[in-house]
């Protein structure tokens, strides 16, 4: 069962899953399928038992309270009571996934749990390069409109971010081989640089920043003087990198004529200083549909209305016609500042955690969410998110009997 479990784990961390149902090699929804499929298998394989301690944990907690707030607001939301039922229902699967992928991460296997994590990043990577050079089978007018390729993730910023956190998992297991780690950080530069996405990039330099300063060890190592130094050398291999990129820039786009078109050729030019526009203009002045438009817009209805919209808000509203693209605001503007303040918290104790626990990439991953929180509004109910959040939190909770 273990196996049936790691495979789906694979499936919905590279979003194959959802990819295979678009295009029909799957009957019904993952949500109707695989999904239940993976909550008995490992209700039969585990005892609950053995998972109490989980209940204690500070993301089941955080997820707890999410749900009893989402339960209370949907009292007041003026949403659809669908959309009201899919998002209790969403917060609901997120509890009881994460508690399940935590106790899996924790008590299989290291073999097991690094061959689930290389190749959840390996599929998802894979996918992106054959969606370039290949083309995987477009399911809808707007993906067939997509320049910039995404793989199995459809959206290149979220290809993006969670390649990003799959290779932070993968990387707390090439902490003591050079060679392979220098090979896979390689490797995680040039899948997440070919999204093309902003916040992965910049994502990928804070990796590489704190990771070379704390020398890419497990505890914590870290200095000014090491993190100064650090930081100097990206300078100066993202200068590289930046060279290149305009360099080959032409190549690029005479020998993929589709990379000339569109928002990928304003996306090139952009990343390489070509463009007319800034490098923000994509955000801000597109008519309320940029990230700074629409934390301008969400922002000034927090303000106004502090105590919270009600659940699902800014899912359904009239009055929404675009999510928020920041969780903070996201929790904010549908929850009120009460939920907003354990999220907060949640991060801060994460923080602290990490500390108490000796565990430097668990501070690189709360460093990584809380920047992923301006960009995103569904953070954990992205599954290939909340399955690094329950990798990095085995590493905390593990079980007593493994570690005495």
């Amino acid at each position: 069962m273990k196996y049936i479990i790691a495979v789906l784990i694979v499936l919905f961390a590279s979003f194959a899953d959802i990819f295979l149902f678009r295009i029909g090699i799957i009957p019904v929804q993952p949500s109707e399928l695989l999904i239940p499929l993976f909550l008995v298998v490992c209700a039969v394989r585990y005892s609950i038992l053995d998972m109490l301690d989980i209940f204690k944990s500070h993301t089941f907690r955080l997820f707890a309270a999410i749900l009893f707030l989402s339960l209370v607001y949907s009292a007041k939301s003026p949403v659809s009571t669908d959309v009201i039922i899919t998002e209790i229902v969403l917060c609901l699967f997120t509890l009881v996934m994460y508690v399940f992928l935590v106790h899996f991460f924790r008590t299989e296997s290291k073999n097991l749990v690094f061959l689930v994590i290389f190749s959840s990043f390996a599929v998802l990577a894979l996918s992106v390069y054959y969606d370039y050079f290949v083309g995987l089978p477009k399911f809808s007018a707007s993906l067939e409109a997509m320049v910039r390729k995404g793989g199995f993730g459809e959206n290149p910023n979220q290809a993006a971010s969670a390649m990003k956190f799959l290779a932070l998992c993968v990387l707390v297991y090439l902490q003591q081989n050079k060679a392979k780690r220098s090979l896979f950080i390689v490797v995680m530069v040039m899948s997440v640089f070919m999204t093309f996405s902003r916040s992965g990039i910049i994502s990928i330099a804070l990796i590489l920043i704190l990771g070379t300063a704390n020398s890419w060890s497990a505890k914590f190592k870290i200095n000014p003087a090491s993190l100064f130094k650090s930081s100097f050398k990206m300078v100066f291999l993202f200068a590289f990198l930046y060279v290149g990129l305009v360099f080959f820039a032409g190549i690029l786009k005479s020998e993929f004529p589709e990379l000339a078109r569109g928002g990928m050729a304003d996306r090139i030019d952009l990343l390489t200083g070509q463009s007319k526009g800034s490098i923000i203009a994509e955000d801000s002045g597109t008519g309320g549909g940029g990230r700074g438009d629409l934390l301008l817009i969400f922002l000034d209805k927090f303000m106004k209305n502090p105590i919270g919209y009600g659940t699902a808000y800014t899912v359904g509203s009239s009055d929404s016609h675009l999510n928020t693209h920041n969780y903070y605001l996201y929790l904010a503007v549908n929850l009120g500042f009460l939920a907003l303040l354990f999220y907060l918290i949640y991060l801060f104790v994460g923080i602290q955690i990490s500390f108490k626990s000796d565990q430097f990439y668990y501070l690189i991953f709360i460093a990584l969410l809380m920047f992923e929180g301006l960009i995103s509004h569904y953070i954990f109910y992205n599954r290939s998110m909340l399955i690094c959040v329950a990798f990095f939190d085995s590493l905390i909770y593990k079980k007593v009997l493994n570690t005495a």
